[in-house]
């Protein structure tokens, strides 16, 4: 019986973190982002993974990182504007943040080599 309800437990953890993979980084991690998102001029924040949420398009006016509070991990942020000319400021997770790659969006996490699971396929990029 007690292994049966530390299963439950333990695959319960696993569904409910899994929309939360890529957003506590290690100040390389976070380096590497951050590096790789001054170069874009758009992305696609989207949780697939999440009820109810649709993906939004955000032209990117800053990209910074931030350390926790903690002191140990770090947390990269968007500032830009949403398609409807709303200003975003939001911590992201690299897993749900897609980038144009070609004709399609993929996640930056797995285009930066960073285990997660995007819960999506890459998908056309319609801009």
């Amino acid at each position: 019986m007690k292994k049966t309800i530390l299963l439950f437990v333990l695959l319960c953890t696993a569904f409910f973190s899994r929309a939360d993979q890529l957003h506590a980084l290690t100040q390389a991690q976070a380096e590497k982002a951050v590096g790789y998102l001054k170069k874009e001029t758009v992305v696609v924040l989207w949780c697939s993974c999440c009820d109810n949420e649709t993906p939004k398009k955000i032209t990117i006016n800053e990209v910074f990182y931030k350390k926790y509070p903690d002191g140990t991990y770090y947390s990269v942020v968007l500032k830009g504007r949403d398609e409807n000319g709303n200003e975003v400021e939001e911590s992201v997770d690299l897993a749900y943040v897609f980038v144009k790659k070609g004709k399609k969006a993929k996640s930056l996490g797995k285009v930066l080599k960073f285990e997660c699971d995007p819960c999506t396929k890459p998908f056309d990029w319609s801009a």
